[in-house]
C-alpha cells in the first residue's frame, strides 16, 4: 500500500515535518551518509579551505620575492614545471578534493577527527606565515616591494 498522498503546491515550500536536530539516532550507530550537512563541518570546512588559499598566496609571495622556498616536494615540482597558476590550481584540487571527502564522511569519528586535524593545520600554518612575516618585516626585507 502506497502511504505517499498528492502533494500540493504549497506542501513543495512549506515543510510539515521537521527534521532533527541530533547528531545521531543512537550511540550504537556506526558512521553514515547524510543529505544534511551539520553547520559546524561546513563551517571547518570553508576555514580550512580559505586558510589553504592564504597559505598558497603568501607561499607565491615567498617565492617572488625569494625569501622561502616551497617545502612539499610535489608543489615544488610544479612550481619548477607550470609555474604559479599551476601551482594554485593544483594546491586548490590538492585542498578541496580532500575536504570534500571528509565532509561526505562528517557522521564517521574518523571524518570529524580529520575535519578538525586539517583545521588545527592550517591555524598552526597560518601562525608561523604570520611570524615569518613580522620577522621579515624587522628586518625590512618583506615589505620592501610591489607585486606588480
Amino acid at each position: 500500500m502506497d502511504r505517499r498522498g498528492p502533494v500540493s503546491f504549497r506542501e513543495l515550500f512549506v515543510r510539515p515535518h521537521k527534521r532533527r536536530r541530533s547528531r545521531g539516532r543512537r550511540r550504537t550507530d556506526r558512521g553514515a551518509y547524510v543529505d544534511i550537512y551539520d553547520p559546524r563541518t561546513i563551517i571547518i570546512a570553508i576555514a580550512v579551505v580559505l586558510l589553504s588559499g592564504m597559505d598558497a598566496v603568501i607561499t607565491a609571495v615567498h617565492l617572488i620575492k625569494g625569501t622561502a622556498t616551497e617545502l612539499n616536494p610535489i608543489l615544488e615540482r610544479v612550481i619548477s614545471s607550470g609555474g604559479l597558476p599551476a601551482f594554485f590550481t593544483v594546491k586548490a584540487a590538492l585542498t578541496v578534493i580532500p575536504i570534500a571527502i571528509i565532509v561526505v564522511h562528517q557522521e564517521w569519528a574518523l571524518g570529524r577527527y580529520a575535519a578538525r586535524l586539517c583545521l588545527l593545520s592550517y591555524a598552526l600554518l597560518s601562525v608561523y606565515h604570520i611570524w615569518l612575516i613580522i620577522a621579515l618585516g624587522k628586518s625590512g626585507t618583506f615589505f620592501a616591494f610591489q607585486l606588480w
